[in-house]
């Protein structure tokens, strides 16, 4: 995933790459399937172009498709949206009164294969999310990556928009009211 939120020049449209599909073993296998069928188009016989262009046109757009998500914070509106060679797919949708901007752990489980013993080990992901919550139910998810990206990234739209942050990166969480984001991180 990409960790950097760009914005415009009114820097309210916040746009975050969000992966659609895991490399492996979905995107991977469709990548293969995708090669094969452009290996049938070139040297197959007519049968064999006709299946080739068939499993190409239906494993190349999920080989390379995105989602994106984008946040138009002036307008109150955002957008969850897959793209394909520029073309974008997805609704506006509208979100008035987010309230608080959350850093949260993505509590992805990373498995470690030790090469000489076969042995596994587990350990918790070191990504964090970045969300802009209006109540329990209603949050969207506009980045992640580092602890620190995410922080930094909070406390401007904080201070952007005079909003708190609640930090849920460990236990027991941390809330900080407008107040005391300028009073603990500076601009």
């Amino acid at each position: 995933m990409s960790n950097e939120i760009v914005t415009n020049d009114s820097e309210d449209i916040i746009d975050n790459r969000l992966e659609s599909y895991d490399f492996f073993p979905v995107r991977f296998i469709c990548f293969i399937i995708s090669f094969a069928a452009s290996y049938l188009i070139v040297m197959g016989n007519s049968i064999g172009v006709v299946i080739g262009l068939i499993f190409l046109f239906m494993t190349f757009p999920i080989a390379i498709m995105q989602k994106r998500i984008t946040v138009d914070l002036t307008n109150n509106r955002y957008r969850e949206y897959h793209t394909f060679l520029g073309i974008k797919i997805g609704k506006w949708y509208s979100f008035k009164g987010f309230k608080i901007i959350t850093i949260t752990h993505s509590d992805k489980a990373q498995r470690m294969n030790a090469v000489a013993g076969g042995a596994e080990a587990y350990s918790n992901s070191t990504e964090f999310y970045l969300n802009l919550k209006k109540d329990n139910y209603n949050k969207i998810n506009i980045a992640s990556g580092g602890y620190k990206s995410m922080l930094k990234k909070a406390i401007m739209l904080a201070h952007r928009y005079q909003i708190g942050i609640l930090d849920c990166s460990e236990k027991p969480n941390k809330k900080y009211s407008y107040e005391e984001v300028v009073q603990h991180f500076s601009k």
